[in-house]
């Protein structure tokens, strides 16, 4: 089951990880073209803005210019001087005079024809009238604008306002009135809007003044969409010399996400490759990380799988249970029981061996407390890596968890192997503190290190545990069958308890009886049980040899 959740996180991983930096591309690289596109909207705009007034300023000059002349009107000097300046004006396409409704002449001569003059539909502030999309009858396609001062017009084709065209973008003028000078294009084109004036002052027009048109700072640019309203601009600056104000709006069809994103096909395929490819890496090698030994081992351990059988130790003499030795187990999640020495190597390598000694001192505490407290002879011994040994942490860990138990110290005994004397001189200390707290300290599997003898006078224990291996030779003639001897002369000597292990035989529990062993434990006795059936066996043992000392029942958490 942690595999198939590994294995689904894993892929969660891979599609999350590849979505979410490719949609953030997709996202930044829409936001960059959108800005890419307003900038270039904007730089159209000022060219626009900047042409329109080019042209403005021409026109007005040459309208000037014969509104100054001392020729008498239309005659023939007067003429040849509109004629002269239409001449030399590359944006007037005609200049014309009539102080009254009529046009009296113009560049042509005097008028051969009634012409009526336009009505002014503007005034700028230097006095100039706009007429603005003006025709002649056989040119109702080219719009003109005609400037009037002092009875004298010029005529300027409105598109000389907006320039040449610039691919798909559409530009649109207007008066500062809002009289449009071109053809609004189509709806739900983005555009950028420019407000043209002259230098400005720093003070802004009064409230009761006309934004209606969206006026802003003077040569700054703001973003609309047709489908959406504007955002708010800043008020209007009030102007300081004699220019018109100009609209100026350039257009764009809108830019589809869609169309962006086959856009930007060529980038973001290679894009979304490699962070898949990045992502998938990544997602294998957490996932082996995760489902490997270490990382399982981790996994259980944060999630405490770890559980605590025992095994019953029996006093030899009397046939009691005196005690168990506590033994772990990794019970996972399909409830299946992994053996310790599948995983206590690599608890150790990696150091995850403290965490499961913790856990186990906890679960002794829960499993056995009440019995222990109950019966002040009954013992359960937990085994101590070679770390916990060397810098004398689990005294700690144990102090804690025994405060205001009511265990006694000595019913705890604490089994350290001599594969874990790495650090004898921490090794001496921590067992020193340990007993000097009431604990009793046994040396387990012994005879099975290099140096068991060598070390046995120095260290402060009070048994020998006698491994399996020894065990399991007596009453035959193998070469080792009398190193058990030896192993109980010298515990004798040295005034050691005795516990044999691996006791599987009725022969082998006879010749460890006569020999002066106190207590074994083995499979002859009983396997190691979960603590209801170890508490259950207890129970019986102690009403089949009749002990004085009372057992509770077990009591789930």
């Amino acid at each position: 089951m942690r595999r198939w959740r590994g294995l689904l996180l894993a892929v969660t991983i891979v599609g999350v990880g590849t979505a979410v930096p490719l949609a953030a591309t997709l996202l930044a690289s829409w936001r960059l073209a959108v800005e890419t596109r307003q900038d270039a909207l904007e730089h159209r705009a000022h060219e626009v803005l900047a042409h329109a007034e080019a042209v403005y300023a021409e026109a007005a000059a040459t309208l000037r210019s014969i509104a100054s002349t001392d020729f008498s009107t239309c005659s023939p000097g007067h003429v040849r001087w509109m004629r002269e300046l239409d001449r030399i004006s590359l944006v007037v396409d005609n200049i014309a005079y009539g102080a009254r409704e009529i046009v009296e002449c113009n560049t042509f001569g005097p008028m051969m024809r009634r012409m009526v003059l336009s009505e002014i539909a503007e005034r700028t502030v230097d006095g100039i009238g706009l007429v603005v999309n003006w025709s002649a009858s056989h040119v109702v396609d080219r719009p003109t604008l005609i400037m009037s001062l002092g009875g004298h017009h010029v005529l300027v084709d409105q598109q000389r306002f907006l320039g040449f065209p610039h691919g798909h973008l559409q530009a649109e003028l207007r008066t500062a009135g809002g009289i449009p000078l071109a053809t609004r294009p189509p709806s739900r084109y983005r555009s950028a809007v420019l407000l043209a004036a002259a230098p400005v002052t720093a003070d802004p027009v009064p409230s009761g003044s006309d934004a209606s048109a969206g006026a802003a700072v003077p040569g700054a640019v703001a973003a609309t969409d047709e489908a959406e309203p504007p955002e708010p601009s800043p008020p209007p600056l009030t102007a300081t010399a004699a220019s018109p104000r100009w609209k100026v709006t350039v257009h764009e069809p809108p830019l589809g996400f869609l169309a962006h994103i086959e856009g930007q096909r060529r980038l973001l395929l290679p894009l979304g490759a490699v962070l898949a490819i990045l992502f998938a890496g990544a997602s294998i090698w957490m996932l082996r990380q995760r489902l490997s030994p270490r990382g399982e081992l981790a996994a259980a351990v944060r999630q405490r799988e770890f559980v605590a059988h025992y095994q019953p130790i029996i006093e030899l003499s009397t046939g009691r249970c005196v005690g168990a030795e506590a033994l772990v187990r990794w019970r996972r999640p399909n409830g299946q029981l992994v053996r310790p020495d599948l995983f206590i190597p690599l608890a150790e390598e990696t150091g995850l061996i403290r965490a499961i000694t913790d856990q186990m001192i906890g679960a002794v505490i829960e499993d056995l407390g009440a019995a222990l407290v109950a019966d002040p002879r009954l013992h359960v011994a937990i085994n101590i890596c070679a770390e916990d040994l060397s810098t004398g942490r689990v005294l700690g860990v144990l102090e804690e968890a025994l405060a205001g138990t009511g265990i006694c110290s000595n019913q705890i005994w604490l089994e350290a192997t001599e594969r874990g004397f790495v650090d004898i001189e921490g090794t001496h200390a921590t067992l020193a503190k340990a007993r000097a707290r009431g604990h009793f300290i046994a040396i387990d599997d012994f005879g099975t290190g290099y140096s068991g003898l060598r070390y046995l006078q120095r260290l402060p224990i009070d048994a020998l545990k006698i491994d399996k291996s020894f065990i399991d030779v007596v009453g035959t003639e193998a070469p080792t069958s009398h190193v058990t001897e030896h192993i109980l002369a010298l515990a004798r000597e040295l005034h050691l308890t005795v516990v044999a292990e691996g006791v599987e035989r009725p022969e082998q529990a006879d010749y460890l009886r006569q020999s002066g062993v106190q207590m074994a434990q083995g499979w002859l006795f009983s396997r190691a049980l979960p603590a209801d059936a170890y508490l259950a066996f207890c129970r019986i043992n102690r009403a089949q040899y009749g002990a004085p000392c009372n057992v509770v029942p077990f009591q789930a958490a």
